[in-house]
């Protein structure tokens, strides 16, 4: 069975539309928290073995005015990834993240979407239940033009086109045999993660209303 038909398999009535692109396979969803999810493969460093890329932005926002620039810079002080510990039996613990204190220094760490994430125990659940190895909520920028350079970031944070998350979840080497059971957990991990971080996108921003 191909990649693609274990994809269509592991996601079922999900699935909208599949395409093609660059390096992944696209799929559009419906009847889900997430609008679209980029499934690719990429080597590991040098070495033969592969690890998945699931990458899905999550727009709260198609314009950005004054409101949108301060939710959106507010947003960025809220990214936040996952630390994993353990060798069979994985534990998950939320902290902030590495691109924000790499990328923009200056800028305040906010701790309640992490803490939030950290006492929701339907979440920590479905981490376990995924095996993930790395899982990223980022500000949103665009893949197709920006990269994940300093530069690159830091001009997207200054004049952003879109408010919103990336997410970006990885599963390292090893995940082949059991493709169609990563693919449709780590939708099911997303697709919650998604309905979490646009309720809380939500309230923030009638937070910021309200100064």
């Amino acid at each position: 069975m191909s990649e693609l038909e274990v994809i269509k398999l592991a996601l079922g009535d999900k699935v909208s539309n599949i395409a093609w692109d660059l390096d992944g396979w696209v799929i559009r969803l419906k009847g889900s928290n997430l609008t679209n999810l980029k499934i690719s493969r990429r080597l590991v460093g040098i070495s033969f073995d592969w690890e998945w890329h699931f990458v899905t932005p999550l727009i709260i926002h198609e314009e950005v005015d004054e409101a949108g620039l301060h939710l959106y810079r507010e947003m960025k002080r809220r990214e936040v990834q996952i630390k994993r510990r353990g060798m069979l039996r994985y534990s998950y613990e939320w902290v902030t993240g590495e691109l924000l204190t790499k990328v923009f220094p200056e800028i305040t760490p906010e701790s309640d979407l992490l803490v939030l994430l950290n006492r929701d125990g339907t979440l920590h659940r479905l981490l376990r239940r995924s095996s993930i190895d790395e899982l990223y909520v980022n500000t949103y920028f665009e893949l197709g033009v920006a990269s994940l350079s300093d530069e690159a970031l830091r001009k997207y944070y200054e004049s952003p086109t879109m408010v919103g998350w990336l997410i970006t979840a990885i599963k390292g080497p090893g995940s082949e045999w059991r493709f169609g059971a990563i693919v449709k957990r780590i939708y099911e991990l997303l697709d919650y993660l998604a309905g979490k971080l646009l309720n809380f996108s939500r309230e923030l921003e009638s937070r910021l209303a309200l100064l």
